[in-house]
Protein backbone atom coordinates (compact mmCIF):
# COMPACT_ATOMS: atom_id res chain seq x y z
CA UNK A 1 0.00 0.00 0.00
CA UNK A 2 0.85 3.61 -0.77
CA UNK A 3 2.55 5.76 2.39
CA UNK A 4 1.06 8.80 2.93
CA UNK A 5 2.11 11.59 4.95
CA UNK A 6 0.56 14.09 7.17
CA UNK A 7 1.76 17.69 9.29
CA UNK A 8 -0.39 17.50 12.74
CA UNK A 9 0.71 19.87 15.47
CA UNK A 10 3.04 17.33 16.75
CA UNK A 11 4.75 15.93 14.16
CA UNK A 12 5.04 14.12 10.70
CA UNK A 13 2.60 10.75 10.99
CA UNK A 14 2.85 8.15 7.87
CA UNK A 15 0.04 6.49 6.96
CA UNK A 16 -1.01 4.03 3.84
CA UNK A 17 -3.12 4.30 1.24
CA UNK A 18 -5.71 1.45 0.25
CA UNK A 19 -8.43 1.58 -2.59
CA UNK A 20 -9.39 5.42 -2.52
CA UNK A 21 -8.73 5.68 1.27
CA UNK A 22 -6.12 7.40 3.30
CA UNK A 23 -5.92 5.76 6.58
CA UNK A 24 -3.76 6.49 9.52
CA UNK A 25 -4.08 4.16 12.62
CA UNK A 26 -2.55 4.47 16.36
CA UNK A 27 -1.87 8.80 16.24
CA UNK A 28 -1.48 9.60 19.85
CA UNK A 29 -4.02 12.07 21.32
CA UNK A 30 -2.53 12.24 25.19
CA UNK A 31 0.40 10.86 26.91
CA UNK A 32 0.31 7.27 27.92
CA UNK A 33 -1.99 7.30 30.77
CA UNK A 34 0.63 5.19 33.00
CA UNK A 35 2.36 6.09 35.96
CA UNK A 36 1.92 9.54 37.49
CA UNK A 37 -1.14 10.15 34.81
CA UNK A 38 -2.95 7.02 35.76
CA UNK A 39 -6.29 7.78 36.35
CA UNK A 40 -6.70 11.01 35.25
CA UNK A 41 -7.76 12.95 31.86
CA UNK A 42 -5.41 12.55 29.06
CA UNK A 43 -2.10 15.17 29.00
CA UNK A 44 -1.00 16.67 25.63
CA UNK A 45 1.64 14.24 24.23
CA UNK A 46 5.05 15.25 23.46
CA UNK A 47 6.12 16.43 20.06
CA UNK A 48 8.37 14.17 18.31
CA UNK A 49 11.05 14.57 15.68
CA UNK A 50 10.91 11.76 13.47
CA UNK A 51 8.50 10.45 11.00
CA UNK A 52 5.50 8.16 13.24
CA UNK A 53 5.03 5.20 11.88
CA UNK A 54 0.61 5.19 11.65
CA UNK A 55 0.00 2.00 10.12
CA UNK A 56 -0.89 -0.36 12.64
CA UNK A 57 -4.03 -0.77 14.88
CA UNK A 58 -3.52 0.76 18.79
CA UNK A 59 -4.79 -0.87 21.63
CA UNK A 60 -7.88 -1.13 22.88
CA UNK A 61 -8.48 0.09 26.66
CA UNK A 62 -8.10 -2.35 29.07
CA UNK A 63 -11.70 -3.93 30.14
CA UNK A 64 -12.50 -7.84 31.61
CA UNK A 65 -12.07 -10.27 28.34
CA UNK A 66 -14.88 -10.55 26.28
CA UNK A 67 -17.09 -13.75 24.63
CA UNK A 68 -16.81 -13.27 21.48
CA UNK A 69 -20.05 -15.66 21.10
CA UNK A 70 -22.06 -12.76 22.46
CA UNK A 71 -23.74 -10.11 20.02
CA UNK A 72 -22.50 -6.88 21.72
CA UNK A 73 -19.03 -8.09 21.41
CA UNK A 74 -16.63 -7.96 18.10
CA UNK A 75 -13.67 -9.14 17.61
CA UNK A 76 -11.02 -6.66 18.01
CA UNK A 77 -8.10 -6.36 15.76
CA UNK A 78 -5.56 -5.75 18.58
CA UNK A 79 -5.01 -6.54 22.15
CA UNK A 80 -5.59 -4.12 25.66
CA UNK A 81 -3.43 -2.12 26.94
CA UNK A 82 -3.37 0.79 29.63
CA UNK A 83 -0.90 2.74 26.95
CA UNK A 84 -4.62 3.12 24.75
CA UNK A 85 -4.69 7.20 23.91
CA UNK A 86 -4.61 6.87 20.24
CA UNK A 87 -7.20 7.95 17.34
CA UNK A 88 -7.58 6.23 13.77
CA UNK A 89 -8.46 8.47 10.89
CA UNK A 90 -10.13 7.61 7.23
CA UNK A 91 -9.51 10.12 4.19
CA UNK A 92 -11.50 9.52 1.73
CA UNK A 93 -9.53 10.60 -2.22
CA UNK A 94 -11.74 12.92 -4.71
CA UNK A 95 -14.67 14.40 -3.91
CA UNK A 96 -15.11 18.02 -2.25
CA UNK A 97 -12.26 19.44 -0.31
CA UNK A 98 -13.05 21.00 3.70
CA UNK A 99 -15.04 17.58 4.18
CA UNK A 100 -17.20 16.75 6.45
CA UNK A 101 -16.22 15.22 9.78
CA UNK A 102 -17.73 11.99 11.56
CA UNK A 103 -16.09 11.19 14.92
CA UNK A 104 -17.37 7.80 16.60
CA UNK A 105 -17.38 7.05 20.49
CA UNK A 106 -18.42 2.71 20.78
CA UNK A 107 -20.67 1.45 23.09
CA UNK A 108 -20.27 -1.03 26.15
CA UNK A 109 -21.53 -0.09 29.28
CA UNK A 110 -18.71 2.21 29.94
CA UNK A 111 -16.61 -1.07 30.66
CA UNK A 112 -16.31 -2.30 27.41
CA UNK A 113 -14.94 -1.04 23.67
CA UNK A 114 -12.27 0.32 21.47
CA UNK A 115 -11.26 2.28 18.12
CA UNK A 116 -9.64 -1.17 17.14
CA UNK A 117 -12.42 -3.29 16.68
CA UNK A 118 -13.70 -4.65 13.45
CA UNK A 119 -17.01 -3.34 13.43
CA UNK A 120 -15.76 0.27 13.81
CA UNK A 121 -13.40 0.30 10.83
CA UNK A 122 -14.16 3.70 9.20
CA UNK A 123 -12.79 3.06 5.97
CA UNK A 124 -16.01 1.90 4.40
CA UNK A 125 -18.13 4.52 5.54
CA UNK A 126 -15.25 7.09 4.36
CA UNK A 127 -14.95 5.51 1.15
CA UNK A 128 -18.65 4.95 0.33
CA UNK A 129 -19.75 8.50 1.20
CA UNK A 130 -16.91 10.95 0.97
CA UNK A 131 -16.54 11.96 4.61
CA UNK A 132 -13.71 12.05 7.27
CA UNK A 133 -14.21 9.55 10.06
CA UNK A 134 -12.58 9.35 13.20
CA UNK A 135 -12.55 6.69 15.79
CA UNK A 136 -10.93 6.72 19.04
CA UNK A 137 -10.08 5.15 22.25
CA UNK A 138 -11.60 6.98 25.47
CA UNK A 139 -10.80 4.92 28.80
CA UNK A 140 -13.55 2.68 30.31
CA UNK A 141 -14.16 0.86 33.59
CA UNK A 142 -12.44 1.97 36.63
CA UNK A 143 -9.13 2.94 34.31
CA UNK A 144 -11.88 6.26 32.95
CA UNK A 145 -14.19 6.79 35.68
CA UNK A 146 -11.96 5.90 38.94
CA UNK A 147 -12.78 8.56 41.94
CA UNK A 148 -10.48 8.56 44.64
CA UNK A 149 -9.86 12.11 46.68
CA UNK A 150 -5.91 12.20 46.88
CA UNK A 151 -5.49 10.95 42.85
CA UNK A 152 -8.07 13.08 41.44
CA UNK A 153 -8.20 16.53 42.81
CA UNK A 154 -9.69 19.25 41.48
CA UNK A 155 -10.72 19.33 37.73
CA UNK A 156 -8.37 15.59 37.44
CA UNK A 157 -11.93 13.39 37.72
CA UNK A 158 -13.34 11.61 35.08
CA UNK A 159 -10.74 10.42 32.57
CA UNK A 160 -12.66 8.82 30.35
CA UNK A 161 -15.07 12.11 29.63
CA UNK A 162 -11.87 13.62 29.31
CA UNK A 163 -10.47 11.64 26.58
CA UNK A 164 -13.36 11.82 24.70
CA UNK A 165 -12.70 15.93 24.38
CA UNK A 166 -9.24 15.39 23.51
CA UNK A 167 -9.94 13.88 21.07
CA UNK A 168 -12.35 16.22 19.82
CA UNK A 169 -9.80 19.07 20.05
CA UNK A 170 -7.44 16.80 18.26
CA UNK A 171 -9.89 17.17 15.93
CA UNK A 172 -10.18 21.05 16.17
CA UNK A 173 -6.12 21.32 16.20
CA UNK A 174 -5.35 18.81 13.30
CA UNK A 175 -8.57 17.77 10.91
CA UNK A 176 -7.52 20.68 8.45
CA UNK A 177 -4.21 19.08 7.34
CA UNK A 178 -6.33 16.04 6.61
CA UNK A 179 -8.52 17.80 4.47
CA UNK A 180 -11.44 18.15 7.13
CA UNK A 181 -13.87 20.44 7.93
CA UNK A 182 -13.11 21.88 11.57
CA UNK A 183 -16.05 23.82 12.03
CA UNK A 184 -18.39 20.92 10.66
CA UNK A 185 -17.67 17.86 13.11
CA UNK A 186 -20.47 15.50 13.54
CA UNK A 187 -19.96 13.43 16.54
CA UNK A 188 -22.03 9.83 16.89
CA UNK A 189 -22.38 7.05 18.83
CA UNK A 190 -24.16 4.03 19.81
CA UNK A 191 -25.42 2.85 23.41
CA UNK A 192 -22.66 4.17 26.16
CA UNK A 193 -21.27 5.86 23.30
CA UNK A 194 -24.48 7.95 22.77
CA UNK A 195 -24.83 8.44 26.48
CA UNK A 196 -21.27 10.18 26.31
CA UNK A 197 -22.48 12.05 23.45
CA UNK A 198 -25.66 13.10 25.84
CA UNK A 199 -23.07 14.48 28.60
CA UNK A 200 -20.72 16.13 26.20
CA UNK A 201 -24.00 18.56 24.82
CA UNK A 202 -24.54 19.55 28.31
CA UNK A 203 -20.67 19.66 29.52
CA UNK A 204 -19.04 23.22 29.67
CA UNK A 205 -15.17 22.09 28.28
CA UNK A 206 -16.91 20.38 24.91
CA UNK A 207 -18.71 23.65 23.94
CA UNK A 208 -17.56 24.32 20.36
CA UNK A 209 -16.29 21.17 19.84
CA UNK A 210 -18.93 19.59 17.74
CA UNK A 211 -21.42 21.18 15.85
CA UNK A 212 -23.86 18.27 15.50
CA UNK A 213 -24.79 14.69 16.49
CA UNK A 214 -25.96 11.72 16.22
CA UNK A 215 -27.17 9.50 19.48
CA UNK A 216 -27.98 6.11 18.62
CA UNK A 217 -29.77 4.19 21.65
CA UNK A 218 -29.07 7.03 24.54
CA UNK A 219 -30.84 9.24 26.22
CA UNK A 220 -30.18 11.02 29.65
CA UNK A 221 -33.43 10.23 30.89
CA UNK A 222 -34.42 7.86 33.54
CA UNK A 223 -30.96 6.25 33.92
CA UNK A 224 -30.38 6.72 37.95
CA UNK A 225 -27.79 4.30 38.11
CA UNK A 226 -25.67 6.57 36.05
CA UNK A 227 -26.54 9.96 37.90
CA UNK A 228 -24.47 9.75 40.80
CA UNK A 229 -21.87 11.85 42.69
CA UNK A 230 -17.66 11.73 43.70
CA UNK A 231 -18.47 10.60 47.17
CA UNK A 232 -20.70 7.44 45.28
CA UNK A 233 -18.19 6.97 43.11
CA UNK A 234 -15.68 6.72 45.70
CA UNK A 235 -17.38 4.53 48.05
CA UNK A 236 -18.11 1.85 44.96
CA UNK A 237 -14.43 2.23 43.50
CA UNK A 238 -13.04 1.34 47.60
CA UNK A 239 -16.01 -1.96 47.81
CA UNK A 240 -14.69 -3.32 44.70
CA UNK A 241 -11.00 -2.44 45.64
CA UNK A 242 -11.41 -3.95 48.67
CA UNK A 243 -12.68 -7.28 47.27
CA UNK A 244 -9.75 -7.63 45.13
CA UNK A 245 -7.29 -7.30 47.79
CA UNK A 246 -6.67 -3.28 47.35
CA UNK A 247 -6.68 -1.27 50.40
CA UNK A 248 -4.66 1.82 49.82
CA UNK A 249 -4.23 4.42 47.41
CA UNK A 250 -0.33 3.55 46.88
CA UNK A 251 -1.41 -0.66 46.40
CA UNK A 252 -3.66 1.46 44.08
CA UNK A 253 -1.40 3.12 42.04
CA UNK A 254 1.04 0.15 41.83
CA UNK A 255 -1.96 -2.69 40.94
CA UNK A 256 -1.33 -4.38 37.35
CA UNK A 257 -4.21 -3.65 34.87
CA UNK A 258 -4.82 -7.79 35.46
CA UNK A 259 -5.18 -6.97 38.92
CA UNK A 260 -7.79 -4.58 38.92
CA UNK A 261 -9.35 -6.43 36.63
CA UNK A 262 -9.47 -9.64 38.90
CA UNK A 263 -13.61 -9.68 39.33
CA UNK A 264 -15.17 -9.81 36.23
CA UNK A 265 -18.59 -10.26 38.24
CA UNK A 266 -17.74 -7.69 40.89
CA UNK A 267 -16.50 -4.98 38.07
CA UNK A 268 -19.84 -5.97 36.21
CA UNK A 269 -21.61 -5.07 39.41
CA UNK A 270 -19.17 -1.98 40.22
CA UNK A 271 -21.03 -0.75 37.12
CA UNK A 272 -18.03 2.22 36.63
CA UNK A 273 -19.53 5.22 34.92
CA UNK A 274 -19.27 9.01 34.57
CA UNK A 275 -20.26 10.54 37.60
CA UNK A 276 -21.21 14.22 38.60
CA UNK A 277 -17.89 16.19 39.09
CA UNK A 278 -18.97 19.94 38.93
CA UNK A 279 -16.22 20.26 36.11
CA UNK A 280 -16.94 17.78 33.02
CA UNK A 281 -20.17 17.09 34.31
CA UNK A 282 -21.55 19.94 36.12
CA UNK A 283 -24.62 18.31 37.57
CA UNK A 284 -26.50 14.75 37.03
CA UNK A 285 -27.90 15.09 33.43
CA UNK A 286 -31.39 14.81 34.36
CA UNK A 287 -31.22 18.36 35.50
CA UNK A 288 -28.99 19.92 33.32
CA UNK A 289 -31.15 19.07 30.42
CA UNK A 290 -34.30 20.07 32.16
CA UNK A 291 -32.79 23.54 33.40
CA UNK A 292 -29.41 24.49 32.44
CA UNK A 293 -27.77 25.39 29.25
CA UNK A 294 -27.53 22.89 26.31
CA UNK A 295 -25.15 23.16 23.22
CA UNK A 296 -27.75 24.02 20.60
CA UNK A 297 -26.86 21.69 17.70
CA UNK A 298 -28.51 19.66 14.74
CA UNK A 299 -29.27 15.94 16.67
CA UNK A 300 -30.57 12.90 15.01
CA UNK A 301 -31.94 9.99 17.91
CA UNK A 302 -33.31 6.74 17.41
CA UNK A 303 -32.80 3.09 18.29
CA UNK A 304 -33.91 -0.53 17.40
CA UNK A 305 -37.66 -1.81 17.64
CA UNK A 306 -36.39 -4.47 19.65
CA UNK A 307 -34.12 -2.75 21.74
CA UNK A 308 -34.07 -4.61 25.26
CA UNK A 309 -34.49 -8.48 23.00
CA UNK A 310 -30.47 -8.99 23.68
CA UNK A 311 -30.38 -7.08 27.03
CA UNK A 312 -32.53 -9.36 28.84
CA UNK A 313 -30.99 -12.63 27.63
CA UNK A 314 -27.79 -11.14 28.01
CA UNK A 315 -26.45 -10.30 24.52
CA UNK A 316 -26.23 -14.38 24.08
CA UNK A 317 -26.14 -15.48 20.53
CA UNK A 318 -27.31 -18.74 21.49
CA UNK A 319 -30.73 -17.15 22.42
CA UNK A 320 -30.90 -18.40 26.31
CA UNK A 321 -34.33 -16.84 27.56
CA UNK A 322 -33.75 -18.83 31.28
CA UNK A 323 -32.48 -15.65 33.38
CA UNK A 324 -35.39 -13.50 32.69
CA UNK A 325 -38.21 -14.07 35.64
CA UNK A 326 -41.10 -13.07 37.31
CA UNK A 327 -38.71 -11.88 39.60
CA UNK A 328 -36.38 -9.80 37.55
CA UNK A 329 -39.44 -8.23 35.65
CA UNK A 330 -40.08 -6.60 39.22
CA UNK A 331 -36.70 -5.52 39.86
CA UNK A 332 -36.82 -3.42 36.37
CA UNK A 333 -40.18 -1.85 37.37
CA UNK A 334 -38.98 -1.09 40.77
CA UNK A 335 -35.48 0.76 39.28
CA UNK A 336 -37.57 2.21 36.79
CA UNK A 337 -40.76 3.44 37.90
CA UNK A 338 -41.16 2.51 41.54
CA UNK A 339 -44.62 4.66 42.34
CA UNK A 340 -48.22 3.41 41.62
CA UNK A 341 -49.67 5.07 38.58
CA UNK A 342 -46.61 3.59 36.86
CA UNK A 343 -46.41 0.01 38.13
CA UNK A 344 -50.04 -0.17 37.34
CA UNK A 345 -49.66 0.76 33.54
CA UNK A 346 -47.45 -1.76 33.56
CA UNK A 347 -48.70 -4.64 34.76
CA UNK A 348 -51.75 -4.19 33.19
CA UNK A 349 -50.46 -4.30 29.74
CA UNK A 350 -46.76 -6.54 30.53
CA UNK A 351 -47.92 -8.53 33.73
CA UNK A 352 -50.18 -11.17 31.34
CA UNK A 353 -47.01 -11.87 29.81
CA UNK A 354 -45.36 -13.07 32.45
CA UNK A 355 -46.82 -16.65 33.00
CA UNK A 356 -46.28 -17.79 29.69
CA UNK A 357 -43.13 -15.80 28.60
CA UNK A 358 -41.06 -13.62 30.92
CA UNK A 359 -38.39 -12.71 28.98
CA UNK A 360 -41.03 -11.17 26.19
CA UNK A 361 -42.72 -8.86 29.17
CA UNK A 362 -39.41 -7.83 30.20
CA UNK A 363 -37.81 -6.96 26.70
CA UNK A 364 -40.89 -5.70 25.08
CA UNK A 365 -41.17 -3.57 27.73
CA UNK A 366 -38.02 -2.00 28.13
CA UNK A 367 -38.01 -1.64 24.38
CA UNK A 368 -41.34 0.45 24.28
CA UNK A 369 -40.30 2.61 27.35
CA UNK A 370 -37.13 3.14 25.60
CA UNK A 371 -39.02 3.93 22.57
CA UNK A 372 -40.59 6.60 24.76
CA UNK A 373 -37.52 8.06 26.34
CA UNK A 374 -36.02 8.55 23.09
CA UNK A 375 -39.17 10.31 21.38
CA UNK A 376 -39.41 12.41 24.51
CA UNK A 377 -35.87 13.75 24.43
CA UNK A 378 -36.10 14.46 20.75
CA UNK A 379 -39.31 16.37 21.71
CA UNK A 380 -37.37 17.86 24.77
CA UNK A 381 -34.39 18.78 22.42
CA UNK A 382 -36.24 21.01 19.97
CA UNK A 383 -38.27 22.84 22.64
CA UNK A 384 -35.18 23.79 24.18
CA UNK A 385 -32.60 24.49 21.50
CA UNK A 386 -34.73 25.18 18.33
CA UNK A 387 -32.53 23.24 16.53
CA UNK A 388 -33.99 20.71 13.93
CA UNK A 389 -34.23 17.35 15.62
CA UNK A 390 -34.68 13.88 13.60
CA UNK A 391 -35.87 10.65 14.66
CA UNK A 392 -35.72 6.90 13.69
CA UNK A 393 -36.43 3.54 14.70
CA UNK A 394 -34.35 0.89 13.11
CA UNK A 395 -37.02 -2.07 11.97
CA UNK A 396 -34.83 -3.88 9.93
CA UNK A 397 -33.65 -7.86 11.44
CA UNK A 398 -30.73 -8.79 10.23
CA UNK A 399 -30.42 -12.02 8.58
CA UNK A 400 -28.31 -14.46 10.89
CA UNK A 401 -28.32 -17.65 12.31
CA UNK A 402 -29.54 -16.33 15.72
CA UNK A 403 -32.95 -16.98 17.09
CA UNK A 404 -35.38 -14.33 15.32
CA UNK A 405 -37.04 -13.32 19.14
CA UNK A 406 -33.85 -10.62 18.85
CA UNK A 407 -35.65 -9.33 16.55
CA UNK A 408 -33.98 -5.65 15.35
CA UNK A 409 -31.97 -5.81 18.71
CA UNK A 410 -29.68 -3.37 20.81
CA UNK A 411 -26.38 -2.51 18.44
CA UNK A 412 -27.55 -4.24 15.61
CA UNK A 413 -27.26 -1.37 13.52
CA UNK A 414 -24.14 -0.20 13.75
CA UNK A 415 -22.58 -2.90 10.95
CA UNK A 416 -25.23 -1.09 9.02
CA UNK A 417 -24.28 2.63 9.59
CA UNK A 418 -20.43 1.47 9.02
CA UNK A 419 -21.01 -0.49 5.96
CA UNK A 420 -19.14 -3.04 7.47
CA UNK A 421 -21.70 -6.05 7.14
CA UNK A 422 -18.65 -8.66 6.30
CA UNK A 423 -16.57 -7.95 9.53
CA UNK A 424 -15.24 -11.22 9.66
CA UNK A 425 -17.06 -12.06 13.39
CA UNK A 426 -18.53 -15.33 12.77
CA UNK A 427 -21.86 -14.45 13.10
CA UNK A 428 -23.82 -13.09 10.84
CA UNK A 429 -25.28 -13.57 7.15
CA UNK A 430 -25.83 -11.01 5.77
CA UNK A 431 -28.11 -11.13 2.60
CA UNK A 432 -28.22 -8.39 -0.48
CA UNK A 433 -31.41 -6.60 1.19
CA UNK A 434 -28.60 -6.06 3.74
CA UNK A 435 -26.15 -4.53 2.00
CA UNK A 436 -28.89 -2.15 0.49
CA UNK A 437 -30.38 -1.25 3.93
CA UNK A 438 -26.58 -0.63 4.60
CA UNK A 439 -25.74 1.51 1.73
CA UNK A 440 -29.00 3.58 2.28
CA UNK A 441 -28.54 3.70 6.18
CA UNK A 442 -24.82 5.10 5.34
CA UNK A 443 -26.17 7.76 3.06
CA UNK A 444 -28.55 9.21 5.42
CA UNK A 445 -25.97 9.63 8.42
CA UNK A 446 -23.42 11.39 6.11
CA UNK A 447 -26.01 13.38 4.83
CA UNK A 448 -26.61 14.55 8.13
CA UNK A 449 -22.68 15.01 8.82
CA UNK A 450 -22.82 17.17 5.70
CA UNK A 451 -25.34 19.19 5.66
CA UNK A 452 -27.47 18.49 8.79
CA UNK A 453 -29.96 17.00 7.04
CA UNK A 454 -30.29 13.49 6.18
CA UNK A 455 -32.42 13.91 2.41
CA UNK A 456 -31.05 13.59 -0.58
CA UNK A 457 -32.97 13.03 -3.80
CA UNK A 458 -32.26 9.46 -3.96
CA UNK A 459 -33.32 8.02 -0.29
CA UNK A 460 -37.27 8.45 0.98
CA UNK A 461 -38.02 11.74 2.37
CA UNK A 462 -37.10 12.21 6.18
CA UNK A 463 -39.25 14.48 7.91
CA UNK A 464 -37.99 16.69 11.16
CA UNK A 465 -39.50 14.93 14.21
CA UNK A 466 -41.08 17.98 16.46
CA UNK A 467 -43.39 17.93 19.80
CA UNK A 468 -46.59 18.39 17.50
CA UNK A 469 -45.67 16.84 14.30
CA UNK A 470 -44.15 13.24 16.16
CA UNK A 471 -42.07 11.86 12.59
CA UNK A 472 -40.33 8.71 13.24
CA UNK A 473 -38.48 7.37 10.26
CA UNK A 474 -38.34 3.48 10.02
CA UNK A 475 -35.21 2.42 8.67
CA UNK A 476 -35.72 -0.75 6.65
CA UNK A 477 -36.36 -1.63 3.04
CA UNK A 478 -38.19 0.06 1.95
CA UNK A 479 -37.57 2.90 4.66
CA UNK A 480 -40.30 5.19 5.46
CA UNK A 481 -41.38 8.70 7.39
CA UNK A 482 -44.53 7.95 9.62
CA UNK A 483 -46.23 10.21 12.57
CA UNK A 484 -46.33 8.40 15.87
CA UNK A 485 -49.89 9.08 16.80
CA UNK A 486 -52.66 7.30 19.13
CA UNK A 487 -49.99 5.23 20.84
CA UNK A 488 -51.58 4.63 24.04
CA UNK A 489 -48.86 2.74 25.64
CA UNK A 490 -45.63 5.08 24.76
CA UNK A 491 -47.83 8.52 25.60
CA UNK A 492 -48.06 6.43 28.88
CA UNK A 493 -44.64 6.02 29.20
CA UNK A 494 -43.74 9.74 28.28
CA UNK A 495 -46.29 10.57 30.99
CA UNK A 496 -44.74 8.24 33.94
CA UNK A 497 -41.35 9.45 32.62
CA UNK A 498 -42.25 13.16 33.39
CA UNK A 499 -43.63 12.39 36.59
CA UNK A 500 -40.40 10.62 37.64
CA UNK A 501 -38.13 13.23 36.21
CA UNK A 502 -39.72 15.54 38.82
CA UNK A 503 -39.22 13.44 41.63
CA UNK A 504 -35.51 12.91 40.99
CA UNK A 505 -35.26 16.67 40.39
CA UNK A 506 -37.19 17.80 43.25
CA UNK A 507 -35.46 15.05 45.26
Amino acid sequence: MEEKLIKTTKGMVKGSTKEGVDIYLGIPFGKKPVGEYRFLPPVEPDVWDCVLDATKWPHNPMQPASNKKKLLNKMPYSEMSEDCLYLNVFVPHGGATNKAVMVWFYGGGYTAGGCSYDLYNGYNLAKNNDVIVVTGNYRVGIFGFLYNAEINKGNKTNAGVGDAIAILKWVQDNIEAFGGNKDNVTVFGQSAGSSLINLLMVSPPAKGLFHAAITQSGSPFNHDEWNIDKDRTEKKCWQYLNKIGIHTTEELLNATPEQLLSDKDAYAIAEFCPYIDGYYLPEDLETLFMNRDIIKVPVMVGLTKDEASVLVNGGDAHGERGNATAASFERTVVRKYDFKEARDFIYEYYGPYLKYDPAYALSRFRSDNSLANQTYFAEHLNRRTEQDIYVYEFDHVPASNNPAYFGAYHGCEVAYVFNNLNNNDGMQDYYDIDKKVSLEIGKYWTNFAKNHDPNSDDLPVWRKHTESDTNIMHLDYPSYCAKLENNYKVSMFKKILVEKINININN
